[in-house]
């Protein structure tokens, strides 16, 4: 009688735990799969010296922080109009009124002339290592009267040094005929 009522409770509690370890593996999985992956981390600038630095020296990239459709697309147009490199131009998940600058140090030259394109922006250091300066744009942010009509294109740098973002590698072609003095495979000597 022990034995039979033993065999009878051993089953569930046995299918119990399986489902138990079954649903902790979904649970397990369902996690692993939705976490956000890192992305790459951003390469240390690189200091070069400098006593002028330029647009075309400063990297920007740019955010819409609003609802307002292809803002970002168009002010990265007017930032590349205007001499920047513009890299990333995409949505943020940070919300923002008007308009923020992101750079590594708020009195960097390279977010400094980043700042002077804009009308009253708002400006935030996070420390990056990589230098490049983030426009984020909010749904105040009036595209009419947000840029100044007559921006500066170069900023001076009285320590003669600066840390710019490593520039981008080029990739380096191939020759289309053999250096002199080799032959190509299947060639006769």
């Amino acid at each position: 009688m022990v034995r039979k009522v033993l065999r009878m409770v051993s089953t569930p509690i046995t299918l119990l735990i399986l489902l138990g370890a079954l649903c902790y593996g979904v649970w397990w999985g369902y996690k692993e799969v939705t976490a956000t992956v890192p992305g790459p981390t951003p390469q240390a600038c690189v200091t070069q010296p400098m006593t002028e630095l330029t647009t075309a020296d400063v990297t920007v990239n740019v955010y819409n922080g609003g609802s307002l459709r292809g803002l970002a697309g168009r002010v990265a147009d007017t930032l590349h109009s205007g001499g920047f490199v513009v890299g990333k131009v995409g949505n943020s998940t940070t919300k923002v009124g008007s308009i923020l600058i992101i750079g590594a140090a708020a009195d960097n030259p390279e977010v400094q002339l980043v700042a002077a394109r804009f009308t009253n922006p708002e400006i935030q250091a996070d420390a990056r290592p990589d230098h490049t300066v983030d426009v984020v744009l909010g749904n105040s942010y009036v595209e009419a009267g947000g840029m100044v009509a007559e921006p500066p294109a170069s900023i001076q740098i009285p320590s003669g040094t600066v840390c710019l973002p490593a520039p981008t590698p080029t990739a380096t072609p191939t020759p289309a005929v053999p250096p002199e003095g080799t032959q190509p495979a299947g060639q006769p000597t």
